[in-house]
């Protein structure tokens, strides 16, 4: 017979081993979804029309970041534009957290929280931010063949002329109808709101003379437009500094009007999405924004390449968020 204290240990043993056994059966299929990701195209759902400067940021960062997934495979762009990437927002939410559909955030989305949260299906606890690939300052832009040559005659314009001037933006509760409404609001004007689909649709209907300005839209966003040679005019820029590419327009600030304001553009995931998911996706974040190519070209596009990571770019949504509450607040725009 065996001894009474090899059988407890030996009894102790077989328990540790039984314990480990069904360990091992529950991680490993986990630790093998995570190695295998990704197995299939992963999509990038962007809440404007192609064109617009978060169709041409989320696609350069599809393209640099290819070359970093573990396993090769196509980012797709998905464009669901409407209701300031609320559409595109709910849509990513409605679908598996595996990782294979995500978000490209922009301040947009924080506005439309605000004013419209209560009939939206989702709030913006519900994503996992990955990273901020970049900030662009936002402007003030006119027609070059319009009667504005510089920032006075458009703001004394509109002085002498209450509501008859108008602007337009990439939508109601868009980030740049909130940068609009502080415009208003700091240099003690009233403009007609004309909202489209998305700032491309915005910055066309301005090259075609049916607006006055376009307010809040990002360099990157007007592309092209404002460089020499192009339809547009900036009349002021919404940065502490001036940019670079225009050093003889001046800032807001130097014009005694207190507004900063700047378009970043985040990845995120739907909240509930695995964090071995989320830090495979930090991992590449980093790699891309951090590359060269990438940096020159996000430089190139009219972004400070940022790289930020998920707190500091969920901080920025939520004191976004907090402004967008404040000036909706103040006209009256909120219960």
């Amino acid at each position: 017979m065996l001894p009474r204290q090899w059988r407890r240990n030996n009894g102790l043993w077989t328990f540790m081993l039984l314990g480990l056994s069904v360990l091992f059966f529950l991680v490993v299929p986990f630790l093998g979804a995570a190695q295998d990701y990704p197995t299939r195209p992963i999509t990038i759902n962007v809440g404007f029309p192609p064109g617009s400067g978060a169709g041409i940021g989320s696609q350069l960062f599809a393209d640099h970041a290819k070359k970093y997934l573990l396993k090769p495979q196509p980012i797709l762009i998905n464009y669901k534009p409407g209701a300031a990437s609320a559409i595109a927002a709910d849509f990513v939410l409605k679908q598996p957290t595996d990782g294979y559909n995500l978000l490209w955030v922009l301040p947009d989305l924080m506005a439309k929280l605000v004013k419209d949260g209560d009939q939206l299906s989702f709030k913006k606890e519900d994503f996992a931010y990955i990273g901020t690939i970049g900030v662009s300052p936002c402007l003030v832009t006119v027609n070059k063949e319009g009667p504005y040559k510089k920032f006075e005659d458009l703001v004394d314009a509109a002085k002498k002329n209450p509501g008859k001037l108008s602007y337009s933006s990439a939508g109601i509760a868009s980030g740049n109808h909130l940068t609009a409404e502080i415009f208003q609001m700091r240099c003690g004007i009233k403009l007609n709101h004309v909202p489209f689909a998305g700032g491309a649709q915005a910055i066309t209907a301005l090259l075609g003379g049916h607006v006055d300005c376009f307010i809040g839209g990002s360099v990157a966003a007007h592309s092209t437009h404002i460089k020499p040679g192009g339809g547009l005019r900036v009349l002021t820029v919404f940065a502490s500094e001036r940019w670079p590419e225009f050093p003889e327009v001046p800032t807001c600030l130097e014009k005694g009007y207190d507004i900063e304001r700047t378009v970043w553009f985040s990845l995120a995931a739907a909240k509930g999405t695995s964090q071995t998911t989320l830090d495979f996706w930090q991992k590449v974040f980093r790699q891309t924004v951090g590359d060269p190519e990438m940096k020159t070209a996000l430089m190139k596009m009219g972004y400070l390449p940022t790289n930020w990571g998920p707190e500091e770019s969920k901080k920025k949504a939520d004191e976004e968020f907090e402004v967008a509450r404040e000036i909706f607040m103040k006209l009256g725009l909120l219960k």
